[in-house]
Parts: C-alpha cells; structure tokens; sequence
C-alpha cells in the first residue's frame, strides 16, 4: 500500500532527521518578501539559518522574478506605516483638543482646567515623532540602499534556476495550467481568478508570463530542476496557506495535515524524487532549532506566526471581497437579463461599465458597485457619474445606470440621503439605482438583487 501511494503517508522521526541532513531547502517568494516585514532581530535570525543550509539552499526562477517585481511594493507599504503612525497620533491628539474646546471649560467651569494635561501629551507626541523620524531615516526606503536584498544576493548566488527556453515552452505551460486549474489540480488553481480586473500578464527578459500560473510555473520549475539534477529529498518553504498546496480536512475546524498528496505523487513520479516535504516559515525555524541546533526564539518564531496570521487574514479578506464582488456583478446580470434579450459582460480594466444591453436598437450601459461604506463612494460619485455622462455623449448609449448594492437593507436610507445631497445637475438619460443583495454570510456568496430606488438624474434627449 504504502508503496503505491506514498504520497498519503508522512515520514516518521528518523526519515525527517535523514530528509534535514541531505535535502535541498527551496524557497518561495513570500519567504523572501516577508524578510522586509519583520523586526531586524527576527529578519537576521532567519537569514542566519538559511546561511547555515549552505550550498543547500535553491530558489526557482520565477521565485527570483516574482521577488524583484514586488520587492518596492513590499518596501513602499512598510514604510507609510510610519505617516500612518502619524496620522492616527495627530489625530486623536486633535480630537481631543475639539473635544475639550466644544466643554467650553474656562467658560462654564471654574476647576476643570485641560491646558496642562495636554501639554503633557503635546510634549509626548514631540518625542515620539522625533523618535519615529530617527527610525524612518534608517529603514529601508525605495531609493535606499537594499542590505535585505543584498543578503539575499549572498546567499542564494548562483543557486537560482535558469530561466524558461523560450516563448513557447511558457505558452505551453500556461496551456496545461488552464485544463489544470479547471480540474482543480494543485498548485494554483486557487489563484485561477487573481485580480480579474487588474492586468494579469507581464513581460521580462522578452517573455510574456501570467500572473495567475505563478505558483505552478515555480512548481514546475522544482520539479525540472530535481529530475535534472538526481535529486532524492526535497524540503520547500512557503508561507502561502491556500487549499491548493495544503492538504486539509475538517474535523471540528479545519485542520492542515501536510502538504498536497498529488504533489508528492506528480513529484515522485516525474522527478524520481523520493522524499518531498513542505514547511511554512514558522514550522522551518521550530525544525530548524531540534535539526540544526539554530537557537532560534520564541520571540522570532512568534513574530514569525504574527507575521504570517496577519498576511493570511488579509489575504482571506481580499479574496472574500472579491468573491462577494463577483457573485454581485453575477446577481445583477440575472436581474438584468430579464428585462435584455442580448446582454454582454463588458471586461473592463479601467474601473468602467460592467455590462451593455441592447434592447429596441438602443445600448444600455450599466456599472456596478458592492458599497460595505455608503459614506465611502460618495467622494467618487461624480466621477462616475460624469464618467457616464461622456458615454452617453461620445459613444451613443441611449442610457447609462449606476447600480449601487448593499449588503444590508438599513444601509438604503443613508446611500439615498447621501445621493440627493450631492447629485449634481446633468442632462441625459442617468440613473442610479440602489438595491439590496441577497447573500449568504457565511459562504461570503451574493445569490440575488432586489432593488429598491431608481433616480432618474438626467431627462431623455
């Protein structure tokens, strides 16, 4: 049994000892991405570790690629944490102020008096920023000298992947990744809709590549590597939690047993590989101290897991979002469709119409827009509207709606209110129509539109 399917059993304590004494470490991009993260005490503590692997230490090519592509984002989101550290200081300090100033205190209260109280917290917030300047001066910026990278250009040297042949070895790929992902074979199939409206290809080097394949390209490029170099154990190091590498069950929650079985089974028998193991970066430094005598903290490995729990739950935000998004614009389209004989799905990258109907010999244009924040689009609203205005004028539509969606039915009265305080006076035919979705909470999934107001901005030309 064993033997045949291998991929469903995990090594007992000697095979993990003999897997750390012989095995190539890979890495994944998001290891190397989350050096730029951490505390210099826990960013040195992992390098040193990865150092001590020596020789050992491997990085496909396209986890290089992904690195340096994303490296200043990385980079430029860490460092407005410190105007953002600054902005919420300065603005409590100020509500404060406003606070005590709408008590009127000197006026209507002879003992209450604040002055020195925020003095006290005036000379704190000077000390605090003087010291958050020291630190924002020594950390890294987009245009400072990179010493993270710089470690990273050590370390890894020459033990980087060669990049693909040509053009049509990667269109090939991308060919089997699409009868992949629909099958829902790992890896990456998770990633089969990444950021739909954003661009999903890039060009390096003369090749064109997509972003949505990236996890099977580095996941191909292990596998050539091991087979082209007789490799026998493998470790990887991902701090990527989806379902797509991880094998999981649920059983009172969801619990992760260990990596993928099809992944060790594709990798056992193309690669003739003969032991494959997967690790998360917090699961790597705890290992590493019972394998490599590495000394590693608590207090690394904790900020490890923080690190880790915060970039998972964001990521799981950003996904729910744009589940509950597409199911919207999925929602409207059936509540249009029976009112259009002939209604398309307008692919739009520049935050535009979402479908046109056709309906009497007229075009229809219909934009749509999940509001958690009614107070949140207000500021973007004549935007859209006067977006819709040169529609209709340049391109000949015969109407242009606005479709606002709210998860909850009190949220109505607020968007409306906030609508008529600021619709602006145009000509043609505009609406805007505001309804309320009918989703599922807890599958973070939208199954219906009900709509509940119509405005009629303009009047037909």
């Amino acid at each position: 049994m064993k033997n045949i399917f291998k991929g469903y059993y995990h090594l007992d304590k000697e095979e993990f000892k003999s897997l750390w004494e012989s095995s190539l470490f890979i890495f994944d991009t998001n290891v190397l991405l989350n050096l730029y993260r951490y505390q210099s005490s826990t960013r040195d503590t992992l390098l040193k570790v990865m150092e001590k692997l020596g020789e050992r230490v491997w990085i496909p090519y396209h986890v290089g690629l992904e690195f340096q592509r994303n490296r200043l984002k990385v980079i430029a989101e860490q460092h407005k944490r410190f105007s953002e550290v600054r902005g919420i200081v300065s603005k409590s300090i100020s509500g404060m102020k406003n606070e005590f100033d709408g008590l009127q205190l000197k006026k209507r209260h002879s003992h209450i008096n604040p002055d020195q109280l925020l003095a006290n917290i005036e000379k704190v917030q000077s000390d605090f920023f003087e010291e958050l300047n020291k630190l924002e001066e020594k950390s890294i910026s987009v245009n400072s000298d990179d010493e993270i990278r710089n470690r990273i250009d050590s370390l890894f040297g020459n033990s980087i992947g060669a990049p693909p042949e040509d053009q049509k070895s990667i269109d090939e790929l991308f060919s089997e990744g699409e009868n992949r992902y629909k099958n829902n074979i790992p890896p990456g199939y998770k990633d089969s809709s990444k950021d739909d409206k954003n661009p999903d290809e890039f060009t390096y080097s003369g090749l064109t590549y997509k972003r949505k394949y990236g996890d099977l390209i580095i996941w191909k490029q292990i596998i050539s590597h091991a087979a082209n170099n007789d490799l026998k154990n493998i470790i990887f190091i991902t701090d990527d939690n989806k379902a797509d590498w991880w094998w999981k069950v649920d059983s009172g929650g969801s619990k992760t047993i260990g990596v993928r079985p099809e992944l060790k089974d594709e990798i056992y028998r193309e690669a003739k590989v003969e032991n494959f193991h997967v690790y998360n970066t917090e699961g790597f430094l705890s290992y590493a101290n019972e394998q490599l005598n590495a000394q590693v903290t608590e207090e690394a490995i904790e900020e490890v897991r923080e690190i880790s729990d915060e970039r998972q739950e964001a990521m799981l935000r950003h996904r729910m979002l744009r589940q509950m998004s597409e199911s919207t614009e999925r929602a409207v389209y059936e509540w249009l469709s029976h009112n259009f004989s002939h209604l398309e799905h307008h692919r739009h990258r520049d935050g535009g119409l979402d479908f046109i109907g056709y309906r009497d010999e007229h075009k229809y244009g219909f934009e749509v827009r999940l509001v958690q924040n009614p107070r949140a689009v207000m500021h973007r609203l004549q935007e859209k509207i006067f977006r819709s205005y040169y529609l209709l004028n340049e391109e000949r539509f015969y109407e242009v709606a606005i479709i606002f969606v709210v998860l909850n039915e009190e949220a109505i009265p607020e968007l409306e209110h906030h609508i008529r305080r600021r619709m602006p006076e145009v000509q043609g035919n505009l609406r805007i129509i505001i309804g309320r979705a009918e989703y599922s909470e807890e599958e973070g999934y939208v199954y219906g539109f009900i709509p509940y107001t119509d405005f009629q901005l303009g009047h037909r030309m």
